[in-house]
């Protein structure tokens, strides 16, 4: 018993396909479009005409999904013309029977002869439909479904961080099955534009952005028949506007003497998004450049120490590392000179009694802002002596000072020499003025001025002396 049923099923198991399989030994009674000679110009006008019909062909095949693609595509699908060999099969075929569509599955031409056809593929959710039409009765028919390879896409776009004005460039080379691709540019969330980029310029295609932001690149490749490519491809780029460099600068101190040390300091220069390369002093005097010092290494503090008076003009210009220029930063320090030429004159009373009238040249130094020292020299006029037959003469002296100015007040202290015949003198001397007059290089000053000799070089009596005087310095 068991084996009757084992050979049953073993010859269902052969027949049956063969059964399911339709002969078609004639085409043209059934035709679903008649014509003696099929041009493919009227495989449009099939589809056109009878759109609905083949609308019902293609459900009643299980093709649905595909009569739009076939309509669309027809027009303008190449169309090629082949022959039906005997025994060749087609998936399906449609036909007309009593003016009603009908579709016969597993067909096989089983005439004597070739049938004449047209082949046209049409494509659709990554498949290629090949479709046939006998020439002799219009019976669209599918010969057979290709699976196609899906489009890749693989983007890269380099480099990831640049500068407004210079240009990305796309990569798509790695992409897979494309014939075409689309890369979207878009920048919060709107389209900025669309760049079409072709197998042959995989990675020569580029974009240039006009301000800055973080730029989304969004592509799809399509392959020759249209297909897009599902999975993500995207990349990013920041687009960055050069900003220029700040420059600081501090002068330090403001004012100094000839020979003391000045500070540029212009530490405080920075670029907002990069670095500075250097940082450029330029120094001026009265509109005229004296000196110009560039420094390509941080801290960019310069020193030096002036050797020429006057008011002088800094300017600060910083570097970043695209050659971009700041602003100009502005200082300005003072230089004072150290030594003057000085006169001295006023009304000196001595204590036997005379009064005299000294004229004193002499030379004034600065140590620094607040002591200075003096050597000063000149006769002292006589212009009343203690009678009419007074033959005093004309004295000399010859002093040497140290000051100190806190301010415009001074005093003074020192030695000085008292030169004349029969009274000759060496004299402590004090001093006690004020500047009543005074720019950078002149002053006009009061003082009072006291003479005590300490040594004398003679047998006279000691003798104290009291000047108030105005003093010139130049």
């Amino acid at each position: 018993m068991s084996k009757k049923i084992f050979v049953i099923f073993l010859i269902l198991a052969f027949v049956l396909p063969v059964a399911a399989t339709t002969k078609i030994k004639r085409l043209g009674p059934h035709a679903f479009y008649k014509s003696k000679n099929l041009t493919p110009d009227d495989l449009y006008k099939i589809a056109i005409d009878f759109a609905g019909d083949v609308k019902i062909g293609f459900e009643e095949a299980g093709y649905g999904d595909l009569v739009l693609p076939f309509l669309d595509q027809l027009k303008n699908a190449k169309v090629e013309e082949i022959e039906i060999q005997p025994g060749e099969t087609l998936e399906w075929m449609m036909f007309r029977s009593r003016k009603r569509v009908k579709v016969v599955k597993d067909v096989e031409w089983a005439g004597r002869k070739p049938i004449k056809a047209y082949k046209v593929t049409i494509y659709h959710d990554l498949k290629a439909y090949e479709i046939i039409v006998p020439k002799i009765c219009g019976n669209i028919s599918l010969k057979s479904v290709t699976e196609l390879p899906a489009p890749v896409c693989a983007l890269t776009v380099a480099p990831a961080r640049v500068e407004i004005g210079n240009p990305v460039t796309f990569n798509l080379c790695k992409s897979q099955n494309w014939a075409k691709a689309v890369v979207k540019v878009m920048l919060n969330g709107n389209l900025v534009t669309k760049v079409e980029v072709t197998p042959s310029q995989c990675d020569k295609a580029t974009f240039t952005a006009k301000e800055p932001g973080n730029y989304n690149f969004e592509a799809v490749v399509y392959d020759e028949h249209g297909f897009a490519s599902s999975n993500g491809c995207v990349a990013t780029v920041e687009y960055w506007k050069n900003q220029p460099p700040v420059c600081d600068l501090q002068v330090s101190p403001a004012e100094v003497l000839t020979g003391e040390e000045v500070t540029l300091d212009a530490s405080g220069s920075s670029d907002p998004e990069g670095k500075l390369i250097g940082v450029k002093f330029t120094i001026k005097k009265d509109g005229n450049v004296v000196e110009e010092k560039t420094l390509t290494t941080p801290p960019y503090i310069y020193k030096f120490k002036p050797t020429k008076a006057g008011n002088f003009n800094v300017t600060v210009i910083a570097e970043d590392d695209h050659h971009v220029t700041s602003a100009g930063c502005a200082g300005m320090y003072k230089v004072l000179r150290r030594g003057f030429f000085m006169f001295e004159t006023g009304l000196m009373a001595q204590s036997d009694p005379r009064w005299l009238v000294p004229l004193r040249l002499g030379y004034q130094y600065r140590i620094d802002h607040t002591f200075r020292f003096a050597a000063l020299a000149g006769p002292a006029i006589v212009v009343k002596g203690k009678d009419e037959n007074d033959d005093y003469g004309t004295p000399i002296t010859a002093d040497l000072l140290f000051f100190y100015y806190p301010e415009r007040f001074f005093i003074g202290a020192g030695v000085g020499a008292w030169i004349v015949s029969g009274d000759n003198k060496a004299d402590v001397i004090g001093k006690l003025g004020y500047e009543v007059y005074s720019t950078d290089n002149t002053a006009v000053s009061l003082f009072f001025e006291g003479r005590l000799p300490f040594a004398n070089f003679d047998s006279k009596a000691d003798q104290v002396r009291l000047l108030f005087g105005i003093n010139f310095r130049f």
